[in-house]
């Protein structure tokens, strides 16, 4: 891979590099061994690269959308509710939209989502408002209020130029829908893989040359491995789904403020796809049944929550090891 080629020579190359590594992985599976639908997304490459074990126990319910919760919605509905904001002010004068009041604009979409659901999270929200679960509603408000109020925190206002919003709403002119996830066609056996990337925004016009940065929004920087993993997942994922590699991935984070541009370097596709990879191979692996399932078992923290905690001796060991405090008092082990 040669850093010297064009965006889209560039993104071919990834393709073609990606999709022989995913048939060599096809064809050497079981031929009564069922995979799936294998859907590769950030969430699952950092859950493999955190303990493959530990993702491979969490069969078809780890492995699927756990359905919207208010924690999950936050980013959706703040990114959607910032979007029609811009729709409401911005006007045919070009004059800088308002300062938006975050919760106020939280709450100005989710009357009209109710009114006119358009989305799955519309959906859920209007099936929340049914239910009568204020709760629910007032949680998501409130996170997806921080997660506008950090977003233009650190970005400023008014937005960069050239920066646009990425959302699943067909109904908003002030922000463009995602890009479809990537399915390589494989000549060996037909498993289907999708491989998934959800900016939050785009910065400059999505062209052939790649002069635009693809831009990922976080509330805070404690739940990812290293910024530099995202980057490097996200790098590859929008090339492949694209077709054009982005000239970088940005990611902002509203707890500490930070503002990180990683350029797409040829080192950094190479390890999103790897990234990218392994999902792939800890599926097809899981759907056969293996000699020894706890070899690559990562203990850690997390070993609490794992499914396999009973059975899994690097697990064990973790747990039952002395010297273990949470919030001030020793953990103990049933």
């Amino acid at each position: 891979m040669t850093s010297t080629r064009d965006a889209v020579g560039r993104a071919d190359l990834v393709r073609r590099g990606v999709a022989e590594r995913l048939e060599e992985l096809a064809g050497g599976l079981a031929a009564d061994a069922d995979p799936g639908d294998v859907y590769v997304g950030w969430v699952a490459a950092a859950d493999v690269a955190g303990c493959p074990t530990r993702y491979r126990a969490g069969g078809v319910d780890g492995w699927g959308f756990p359905g919207w919760s208010p924690a999950l919605a936050a980013g959706s509905v703040g990114k959607v509710a910032l979007a029609r904001h811009l729709d409401r002010h911005v006007t045919a004068a070009a004059t800088a939209p308002a300062l938006p009041h975050p919760l106020e604009a939280v709450k100005a979409w989710m009357r009209e989502a109710r009114a006119t659901p358009t989305s799955s999270v519309a959906e859920w929200v209007t099936k929340l408002t049914r239910q009568g679960d204020r709760a629910a509603l007032a949680v998501t408000a409130a996170l997806a209020t921080r997660w506008i109020a950090g977003f233009v925190r650190v970005l400023g206002w008014p937005l960069p130029e050239g920066l646009v919003l990425v959302v699943d709403d067909p109904g908003s002119p002030s922000a463009r829908r995602g890009t479809p996830a990537w399915r390589p066609k494989l000549e060996s056996r037909r498993i289907p893989i999708s491989v998934a990337s959800k900016p939050d925004a785009m910065v400059g016009t999505v062209a052939p040359s790649g002069a635009f940065d693809v831009l990922f929004h976080r509330a805070n920087s404690s739940d990812d491995l290293t910024l530099a993993e995202r980057a490097a997942y996200e790098a590859t994922a929008a090339s492949l789904a694209i077709g054009i590699v982005p000239r970088a991935v940005v990611l902002t984070v509203a707890d500490t403020g930070e503002q990180l541009r990683f350029p797409v370097a040829d080192d950094l596709l190479e390890r999103g796809a790897d990234l990218a990879v392994d999902v792939v191979r800890q599926r097809l692996r899981a759907a056969e049944v293996a000699e020894d399932e706890y070899d690559d078992a990562v203990p850690s923290a997390a070993c609490r929550y794992c499914p396999e905690r009973s059975t899994c001796p690097p697990g064990q060991a973790w747990l039952e090891r002395p010297g273990r405090w949470y919030n001030g008092l020793p953990v103990l082990t049933v």
